[in-house]
C-alpha cells in the first residue's frame, strides 16, 4: 500500500510561526499604504472644494460664498454649505436639528453654493474621518455622527461689513488656506455652524484641526492646489485630539504655547489673514 504523505505537527508549527512573521512584517508597510491612499484621496478631495470655490468666484464678479453652514443666505451672502435638512419638491431646504439622518446631512451639501461645482458627496468627507460612524466624544448617537469633514477659515465667512468678500484680491494666493480639515465634536450642534477658528500671531490654537493622517493635515489654496502638512511640535498633536488634555498639560484653548510652537508659524503663515475676523 502507498504511504500518504502529511504534514508534521512540527512542520505546521513552523509554517504558521513564519506566517506570523510575515505578517508582522507586512502589517506596518500595509497601515502605510493605506493611510497614503487615504491621504492621496483627501487631497484629491481638497482640490476639489478649492477649484469649486474658485469657478463660484469666477461666475460671481469674484464674490466668494458664506464660509458658515447656514440654512439661509446671510446678508444676500449664499453659504458654501448649509446644516443639515429636507429639501422638498419644490427644491426648497428645511433645516433640520438634534438626531438626523446621513442623507439630511448629504442634503445640506446638495443645498451649498458649491455644490453645481462639485456633485459628489464624497468630495466633502476624507476617508480617515471616521465621526460617520463612531460619533465624537460627545457620543455616537446620529447626532454626533459628523459627516462634512472639511471647514473654510472664519476669516473667510464673508458676511459682515468688514469680511473680505472678492477672492481676487487676496495676495499670494498660492501661499493662503482655503479649505482645512477640522474636528468638530458636535458640542453645539449636529454640524459645524461656524468656520475653523484661529487668532493668528497670538501664539495659541482655538478651534482644533482633524488630525485625519497620522499626526498630518491636507490644506488646500486659493490656486486650486492641495498639501498634505505634517506637524512638527508633538503638542500640536495632542490639542488636536483632546483639547481636555491640552489644558491639563497647559496649553488649553486660547492658552499661548510656552515654549512657543513653531507649528504655529506655519499656520500664521498660511491663514488667510492678519487678524482673527470677528463674525
Amino acid at each position: 500500500m502507498r504511504k500518504r504523505k502529511a504534514f508534521t505537527l512540527i512542520e505546521l508549527l513552523v509554517v504558521i510561526a513564519v506566517i506570523a512573521v510575515l505578517m508582522a512584517i507586512l502589517m506596518p508597510a500595509l497601515k502605510i499604504a493605506r493611510e497614503q491612499a487615504r491621504a492621496i484621496n483627501c487631497l484629491a478631495n481638497q482640490r476639489t472644494l478649492a477649484q469649486a470655490y474658485i469657478m463660484y468666484a469666477d461666475e460671481n464678479d469674484g464674490e466668494i460664498p458664506g464660509g458658515m453652514a447656514r440654512a439661509t443666505p446671510t446678508n444676500d451672502v449664499a453659504p458654501w454649505v448649509k446644516m443639515p435638512g429636507d429639501i422638498g419638491a419644490d427644491g426648497s431646504f428645511t433645516a433640520v436639528s438634534g438626531n438626523v439622518t446621513i442623507e439630511q446631512r448629504y442634503n445640506g451639501l446638495r443645498a451649498g453654493a458649491l455644490w453645481p461645482y462639485i456633485k459628489e458627496v464624497d468630495a466633502y468627507h476624507c476617508p480617515g474621518d471616521m465621526r460617520k460612524n463612531l460619533g465624537t466624544s460627545e457620543g455616537d448617537a446620529p447626532q454626533y455622527q459628523i459627516f462634512r469633514s472639511y471647514s473654510l477659515p472664519d476669516y473667510l465667512h464673508a458676511v459682515t461689513t468688514k469680511a473680505p468678500k472678492k477672492l481676487f484680491n487676496f495676495k499670494e494666493q498660492a501661499t493662503k488656506m482655503l479649505f482645512v480639515e477640522e474636528i468638530y465634536d458636535g458640542a453645539s450642534g449636529n454640524h459645524n455652524v461656524d468656520g475653523w477658528s484661529y487668532v493668528p500671531y497670538d501664539g495659541s490654537l482655538w478651534d482644533p484641526l482633524g488630525n485625519f493622517h497620522s499626526d498630518a493635515c491636507t490644506f488646500s489654496f486659493m490656486d486650486a492646489h492641495a498639501e498634505r502638512h505634517k506637524w512638527q511640535d508633538k503638542r500640536t498633536v495632542i490639542y488636536f485630539n483632546s483639547r481636555t488634555e491640552a489644558a491639563s498639560m497647559g496649553f488649553g484653548k486660547g492658552v499661548q504655547f510656552s515654549p512657543i510652537n513653531v507649528d504655529l508659524d506655519w499656520l500664521d503663515e498660511h491663514y488667510p489673514g492678519k487678524v482673527h475676523m470677528i463674525q
